[in-house]
């Protein structure tokens, strides 16, 4: 059995009304005021009166009530329009209406909540039905209020997020200009030997790398590797890379060494791999590894020479047009104390490419998209063949991005290319 609404010994509402912070009571009838003002009154809450729609709309602006209780039928302006306009001066603040009326026809009370109302209640008013509507309009209105603070939450929260993003985005694009400055000479002729190199990353940082430095008047050592991952960690670690070939402190350049007489001479391209090999090993805590060839030109000569580890095979593109895959494959670095790398010697002949690659162009989007794998950048590669510099790192780009339909890569590419210019052809400092 329904048990009454407890009586209260204390102004204070209970806790299931305490959403409730001021009712507005609206009607032509004095009576009808007094009487729903007594019962809320009795419950802990404060009410206004109005006796019109005006004067309900004036306390309203002034007072912020979150619950009106209105008679229907009224002079002037009737409840619906009334609930109508409050709701129009407080579009983003929910207030609870209840009409009191003495209509009761099913089109009637279909009418209203159409139009607005939140619940119906009789003109002949029952204190235990009048507390039971108030009480659920408390409930939804404490639900509106839990959801407006968990919305403040979640707006800050935002805003902080937003804030941290900012604050990486701006340590990100640092990232990406200090990655950038890494390769110091991205086109550079030495003699009738070009060397381009070209990297370019999936996101704002990434783990590829190539670059290539003089060491002395007859040698230019080469590299280029790929740090697995392209994140923030992989940008790290090939800017370490990088420092291990610094073209302007010789001293900490791990491809040359000194002599006891105080000469510069270029160290063999195995034995770079070996001490990387070493110091990824044993100084540097990562999970990270790498695939990486390191090279040796001799410029007098035109022999070269490198070494490979767990990188993809270069490209020679001979003088006649054909593609060889060539080298002598090894363990990435920093997988095992106990992997060895072996030095492969070349003569690369007047006219003829040599192009190493990171696996961003045979197995990412681009390898993908054509002729799987290995083979399929042949055609890319002979589409280039005549082009030198920055003309010869566009077409590359330009094809790649094609041959993905303009998708974002999946992966780093990175690549370094070393032509001996056959006589009558221009360098990158002229090329178109």
């Amino acid at each position: 059995m329904y048990q009454p609404y407890p009586k209260l010994e204390t102004s204070k509402p209970p806790p299931v009304l305490r959403a409730i912070k001021t009712a507005l009571i609206v009607d032509d009838s004095a009576v009808q005021r007094r009487i729903v003002a007594g019962f809320l009154t009795s419950w802990g809450l404060h009410s206004l009166q109005a006796s019109n729609a005006k004067a309900a709309i004036s306390l309203f602006k002034k007072h912020r009530p979150n619950i009106i209780l209105s008679d229907w039928m009224m002079p002037e302006m009737n409840g619906l329009d009334l609930c109508y306009t409050l709701r129009q001066i407080t579009p983003d603040r929910y207030i609870y209406f209840i009409l009191l009326t003495s209509r009761s026809t099913k089109a009637e009370m279909l009418y209203a909540f159409q139009h607005g109302a939140d619940d119906f209640l009789s003109k002949q008013i029952a204190a235990i039905e009048l507390h039971a509507r108030v009480t659920a309009a408390a409930r939804l209105l404490d639900t509106q209020r839990k959801l407006k603070v968990k919305n403040r939450q979640v707006k800050a929260a935002l805003r902080k997020t937003q804030a941290l993003n900012n604050a990486m985005d701006k340590d990100l694009i640092a990232a990406q200009q200090l990655q950038t400055a890494l390769i110091h000479n991205r086109h550079r002729s030495f003699g009738r030997f070009d060397f381009t190199a070209l990297v370019e990353n999936a996101g704002r940082v990434g783990g590829d790398l190539a670059g290539f430095f003089a060491i002395g008047a007859t040698h230019i050592g080469f590299y280029n590797a790929d740090v697995s991952g392209h994140d923030i960690s992989a940008a790290m670690l090939t800017v370490r890379i990088a420092g291990f070939f610094s073209a302007e402190a010789f001293g900490q350049n791990i491809a040359v060494k000194r002599l006891e007489t105080g000469q510069i001479c270029p160290r063999q391209p195995h034995d770079i791999l070996q001490s990387i090999n070493q110091i990824m090993l044993k100084d540097l805590t990562t999970d990270h590894y790498l695939t990486m060839i390191s090279g040796l030109l001799d410029l007098t000569s035109g022999r070269l020479c490198f070494a490979q580890a767990g990188h993809p095979y270069p490209i020679l593109h001979a003088k006649e047009g054909t593609f060889h895959h060539i080298g002598r494959d090894s363990l990435p670095i920093g997988i095992s104390q106990t992997a060895r790398f072996q030095d492969h010697h070349l003569q690369l002949a007047l006219g003829e490419r040599l192009i190493l690659y990171s696996d961003g162009f045979s197995d990412g989007a681009y390898g993908q998209n054509t002729a799987r794998g290995k083979e399929g950048l042949q055609p890319l590669f002979a589409r280039v063949q005549h082009l030198h510099g920055p003309a010869l790192t566009h077409s590359i780009l330009k094809n790649i991005h094609a041959a993905c339909d303009q998708t974002p890569l999946v992966d780093d590419l990175s690549a370094l290319i070393i032509t001996h210019r056959a006589a009558g052809t221009s360098g990158p400092e002229t090329s178109a």
